[in-house]
């Protein structure tokens, strides 16, 4: 098969990643930039020390906002001054481990912080297309030997899993509540997996953790 990526499609395009100084957001980022898209990100400082977002020098490279995604105010100044025509929204509490100890923080970023983006979304005259990412954890765990499917039902035992199919099912409310009638706007979610790469420090990494166990 020959290349399916359309190199120049992000040229001069302004893109916001919500997102940004993640491991995903970080690579994206940069990613875009490198395809000639005028990036733009909104997103918490990075958690860590070290960092993906730090040592790609992003915040030379895109221009960035520290805000967060629970600041719907903060949130709509950035839609409104930078008029962004496509949207990848991947900020959240990520880490089901941390759902555990923090549930009402993974819910509140989870699934609020997302109502805010679709929000903004909504009031936007400049948005073409949104790329809302979730995750795999949104499915009812049914202890399967195979993979679930996108019709399979949404659930989730533990609170990061179950803020993740919350979010779908807010996605899918908007969609079919506000979008509608709004054909020149493209949605999409995106349910990714584990992402094994360059630059991610968070905890209970399996690749990072075997290795540095040895």
């Amino acid at each position: 098969m020959g290349n399916m990526v359309d190199y120049n499609f992000y040229k001069n395009k302004r893109v916001l990643v919500i997102g940004d100084t993640g491991f995903k957001g970080s690579w994206l980022s940069y990613w875009l930039s490198k395809m000639g898209a005028e990036v733009y990100g909104y997103a918490l400082p990075p958690l860590l020390k070290i960092s993906h977002y730090s040592l790609l020098s992003l915040d030379k490279i895109i221009e960035h906002k520290n805000g967060d995604i629970r600041d719907i105010e903060s949130l709509l100044k950035v839609f409104n001054k930078v008029k962004p025509e496509i949207v990848f929204h991947l900020a959240a509490q990520a880490l089901v481990s941390k759902s555990y100890i923090d549930p009402k923080n993974t819910f509140e970023i989870n699934i609020m912080g997302s109502v805010n983006v679709l929000e903004a979304v909504k009031k936007s005259n400049s948005v073409k297309s949104l790329v809302y990412v979730t995750s795999d954890k949104c499915y009812e765990n049914k202890e399967w030997i195979w993979g679930y499917r996108e019709n399979d039902e949404l659930g989730g035992y533990d609170p990061y899993s179950a803020s993740k199919a919350s979010a779908e099912i807010i996605f899918s409310s908007y969609r079919n509540s506000f979008f509608n009638d709004k054909r020149e706007i493209g949605l999409a979610s995106v349910r990714a997996g584990n992402v094994i790469g360059g630059g991610d420090w968070a905890i209970d990494r399996i690749i990072p953790d075997c290795i540095n166990f040895l």
